[in-house]
């Protein structure tokens, strides 16, 4: 993989935010556009830039995403967004890379005798709504509960909150917000005096 070197770490362990770009308390931060392609691809070689912002937290980073032979293979900041400036984090430069990984599911897989086996959306989809239907009349709408991400928009929390509440009639809906954001951010006080 490749990186811009005067934008992005050499060593994503030991320095996974790059070099500081202090800035002052009044103004706007200087742009600083970070970068991430594939080994083998130039920027010369990208066929188009899409624009997206970023789903794996709550500030939703504008970043653009290169393309080439219909792949993702990198990514890189937009300078002129008003939150990140250009700025990507870790997670935004590198987890682009699971789309090309050898094992990603690319089909949905249901359990036939034991075994995970390939099948069509459509059929994954009716097994989950007959099997979910039978678990509401056997038990009644609180055998069913959802548990959900981080890294969703608030218009798509409301969402699942309506079809969960209003439409199934569960109460039980918790997010790895509370299992994970806030324990992490409880560690981080412990620790360092702070969360950020």
């Amino acid at each position: 993989m490749r990186r811009h070197p005067a934008q992005v770490p050499g060593d994503r362990i030991t320095d996974p935010w790059g070099a500081r770009t202090p800035y002052g308390p009044a103004g706007p931060w200087p742009a600083r556009i970070d970068s991430c392609l594939a080994d083998s691809v130039a920027e010369a070689d990208v066929e188009a830039w899409v624009q997206a912002a970023s789903l794996l937290h709550s500030d939703g980073d504008a970043m653009d995403i290169a393309v080439q032979d219909g792949r993702i293979v990198g990514v890189r900041g937009r300078a002129g967004d008003r939150v990140n400036r250009g700025r990507l984090e870790p997670k935004d430069l590198y987890t682009w890379q699971a789309n090309a990984s050898p094992d990603r599911l690319t089909h949905p897989l249901v359990r036939e005798n034991g075994h995970l086996v390939e099948t069509d959306w459509p059929t994954a989809m009716d097994r989950i709504v007959t099997r979910s239907r039978k678990l509401i009349t056997a038990h009644g709408p609180e055998a069913l509960a959802f548990y959900t991400s981080g890294q969703l928009f608030l218009e798509e929390y409301y969402t699942l909150a309506v079809l969960a509440r209003a439409g199934i009639g569960t109460p039980h809906l918790d997010g790895n917000t509370r299992l994970c954001t806030a324990t992490a951010a409880e560690a981080l006080k412990e620790s360092f005096g702070g969360d950020g």
